[in-house]
């Protein structure tokens, strides 16, 4: 039972949290398999676009769809601004976490060579564009996409960045506290 307020200590989160965060891991996952199994070039500017726009539009949605649940369906239709980021943060920062464990499986399991198509993209968008000292470092960033604590890091490090950032925005809009009465 909630108590109104959208207190942290109204109702739960945690439900709500796992459910959207499950989807929203889904939704990355299905968007770099499709990546993947189109071989789309992800090094070019229109590829970068498209990367990072995509995967800010499945954030918000998943993070919007989270925290309306919440407070629609859970918290009683009301919300404060914290608990609303908290939402939101937890599930884009769920759903990057396992988005990153899928590409560690993708890179070191499923095709080895990816990383080596990746560096050959790169190289072709790239290499005449910068000196050949930042080229090799940059070729050399990617030899550790199949290192595991590396993907975990930036997964939480990514996910906590990129979830603030979409918390921050969703919470402003979908926050909903209580009418005071006027007395």
């Amino acid at each position: 039972m909630s108590d109104n307020t959208g207190s942290p200590t109204a109702n739960p989160i945690w439900n709500t949290v796992l459910t959207y965060g499950g989807y929203c891991a889904g939704a990355f996952v299905a968007f770099s398999l499709l990546v993947y199994l189109t071989g789309f070039n992800l090094m070019n500017l229109s590829g970068l676009a498209v990367l990072y726009g995509t995967t800010l539009v499945i954030g918000f949605i998943f993070a919007t769809m989270a925290i309306r649940h919440q407070r629609d369906r859970i918290d009683d239709g009301y919300i404060s601004y914290g608990r609303a980021l908290l939402v939101g943060l937890l599930v884009v920062m769920a759903g990057v976490i396992v988005s990153g464990f899928w590409n560690y499986i993708l890179v070191n399991f499923v095709d080895p060579n990816y990383v080596v198509n990746l560096k050959e993209q790169f190289v072709e968008a790239w290499g005449d564009k910068m000196p050949a000292e930042q080229l090799e470092e940059a070729l050399a960033g990617f030899d550790k996409t199949g290192d595991f604590l590396l993907n975990l890091k930036n997964g939480v490090i990514g996910g906590l960045i990129f979830g603030l950032i979409t918390g921050l925005i969703t919470a402003a809009f979908l926050k909903k506290q209580p009418e005071i009465p006027n007395l």
